[in-house]
């Protein structure tokens, strides 16, 4: 079985999607005492830690994660990149938070990972902020991939447009790819797609907003953003 842990747990969207998908959440760590009321009352099983800065790799699996067969999935915080605030990046109080994601991910070693924030990751300080982060998952062992989607087309009344950033540490490269762009791996909402006339495979920007591409390898941390032509561009191979 898949055991799954959720970093900025917020009150449990990860945690739902990765039980809806058999994946049995042992872990959540979310610092706000309301949101961990709803996270115990709806995850009993799952244990609460407070403080991201405080958990270790170690605790984690004490808690019941099994690394070899686990996700980490993590929505950290936005303020610092959101076009509507004032920017401050990964160097922010905040978004910085990130750096907490990379070392819990490096002590557990876990075999895959989920993160998501707002689309203006990308382009926080000329996309060099996008570059690090991508970066350094890669440095860590990881193939990744990432994509713009957007919630109004998965079934939610809503506009909310997140890059999801998707990595795995082993397994073939291109699988975090069909995570994000293969038709069967993308579930939507059908008689509002029909509506819409949208493509959940779709390549365009049209459709679900913008991707990149990015090349990276040892002691290159820069990245360059172009409209997504394959797959395969979206991915991001650990040079050994």
């Amino acid at each position: 079985m898949i055991t799954g842990v959720s970093l900025f747990a917020g009150v449990g969207g990860f945690e739902i999607a990765m039980r809806n998908h058999n994946v049995k959440v042992v872990a959540s760590v979310e610092i706000d005492k309301n949101c961990q009321s709803v996270l115990r009352r709806h995850f009993p099983e799952s244990k609460i830690f407070d403080d991201v800065t405080q958990v270790k790799g170690s605790d984690l699996v004490e808690a019941g994660f099994d690394p070899s067969a686990g996700i980490i999935t993590g929505g950290f915080p936005c303020q610092d990149l959101s076009v509507a605030g004032k920017r401050a990046g990964l160097a922010g109080a905040r978004s910085g938070l990130f750096w907490e994601i990379a070392r819990i991910v490096e002590e557990t070693q876990t075999e895959y990972f989920v993160l998501e924030n707002v689309p203006g990751l990308l382009s926080s300080n000329k996309g060099a902020d996008f570059g690090v982060v991508i970066g350094t998952m890669a440095d860590l062992g990881y193939s990744v991939a990432w994509r713009v989607l957007d919630a109004q087309h998965f079934g939610v009344p809503q506009r909310r447009r997140r890059v999801f950033i998707v990595g795995r540490r082993s397994g073939n490269p291109t699988d975090p790819a069909k995570v994000l762009f293969e038709r069967q791996s993308v579930r939507r909402n059908t008689s509002q797609s029909q509506q819409t006339g949208q493509d959940a495979a779709s390549s365009t920007t049209r459709s679900f907003g913008q991707t990149g591409f990015a090349k990276y390898s040892e002691g290159v941390t820069t990245l360059t953003a172009t409209t997504y032509k394959r797959p395969e561009d979206n991915v991001v191979v650990h040079q050994k």
